[in-house]
């Protein structure tokens, strides 16, 4: 049995609906009845429902009776998270979540022993963001050293994401991530960085484009898996927003750890609210995975689009694989550590629409 916590929002309703595509067994979980028995009824199983809140860790415990897989779409998850994955541990239940909230990525790797000692996997940023990219760096690491794993110089991941837009959950998890991101890692360890305060250009499947640095969890998954000097992650952005980002982000990032940013954390949610369904499923993405040794360097770029309906996808592969019985993973694990990179990357390839070329 798979549990699917926070399954009324926009994330766990698509991942609600890629579950049944795969005929596993799972049941829904959340704080609104009324929402959840309406999502029930409209799936083709017509799944059992139970009511939990994480800011009540009271009414977690029954998330974990008789289910091999909890899944947590409930954010933010610096918030909200935490309860859930404790109790994950400590009822030896395999647990991932869709954050892309990198300082609470971070802080779970606290929990790792406790999950070795119960022989369960905590699985972080099981999404289209961190997943896609961490296990094809693990991949493009394998074939071009032929399986040898050298010490890198570098890796930068790229994300190209084109079309507007964000569930009310990614633009509250954004403000949080910048509020508490401030994590970079350089010359083999992690250090206290300023998040979005570098800037430069590189070359696209689209053309060459500007490219800003930002927080995101690979920061923490890469280094767990290759011997790697220096990670870092970057999104593309107008040419106007390079002159002025790195400038004003920083600022933005640093006003958000008081309690202006539960402010701006409420306004976001009350502008522009996103449609009920669709949410750029039609919009394009690239992204380039580049890993520098020496004066070498390789590529790997994936293609597609829909990032939201991605992350429902890859959500469901991943609680299906974690959930057989020869499953014995344990331990907090970046999700290229829990998952096979080779198999995902061949699902996202023939089932997910996803392109991928490798470059020199």
């Amino acid at each position: 049995m798979i549990t699917l916590f926070g399954a009324t929002g926009y994330t766990g309703q698509l991942t609600a609906q890629a579950l049944a595509r795969r005929g596993q067994p799972f049941r829904l979980a959340g704080r609104s009845p009324v929402k959840l028995e309406r999502l029930a009824a409209s799936l083709p199983q017509s799944p059992a429902w139970l009511v939990a809140d994480a800011t009540q860790p009271g009414t977690l415990p029954p998330l974990f009776d008789g289910t091999t897989v909890l899944i947590n779409c409930a954010g933010p998850f610096t918030d909200l998270g935490e309860p859930v994955l404790a109790q994950a541990a400590l009822s030896a239940v395999h647990y991932l979540d869709t954050t892309n909230e990198l300082g609470y990525v971070y802080r779970m790797q606290g929990y790792d022993p406790l999950a070795r000692r119960s022989g369960c996997a905590l699985v972080p940023a099981c999404g289209f963001e961190v997943t896609l990219a961490d296990c094809a760096a693990a991949v493009l690491v394998e074939t071009w050293t032929a399986g040898d794993m050298p010490d890198l110089d570098q890796i930068d991941i790229i994300y190209d994401i084109h079309g507007r837009g964000s569930s009310l959950g990614s633009r509250r998890s954004a403000v949080r991530a910048l509020a508490t991101s401030w994590l970079g890692y350089r010359q083999g360890q992690w250090q206290s960085t300023t998040p979005c305060r570098e800037g430069r250009h590189v070359q696209l499947p689209h053309g060459s484009r500007p490219i800003l640095s930002f927080p995101s969890s690979e920061i923490v998954t890469v280094p767990h898996h290759l011997s790697v000097r220096q990670v870092q992650t970057w999104t593309t952005v107008s040419r106007h927003a390079l002159s002025w980002a790195p400038l004003l982000l920083p600022v933005f990032a640093w006003l958000a750890r008081g309690p202006a940013g539960r402010l701006v954390e409420t306004a976001v949610t009350r502008i522009s609210p996103p449609p009920a369904t669709g949410l750029r499923s039609a919009d394009p993405f690239a992204l380039r995975i580049e890993a520098r040794l020496g004066d070498e360097k390789r590529a790997l770029v994936l293609t597609g689009q829909g990032v939201y309906d991605l992350t429902a996808e890859i959500v469901a592969y991943a609680a299906y694989q974690m959930a057989q019985p020869g499953y014995e993973n344990a331990g907090v694990l970046p999700p290229a550590a829990a998952l096979e990179p080779r198999a995902l990357l061949h699902e996202a390839t023939h089932q997910w629409g996803i392109g991928q070329h490798y470059e020199t």
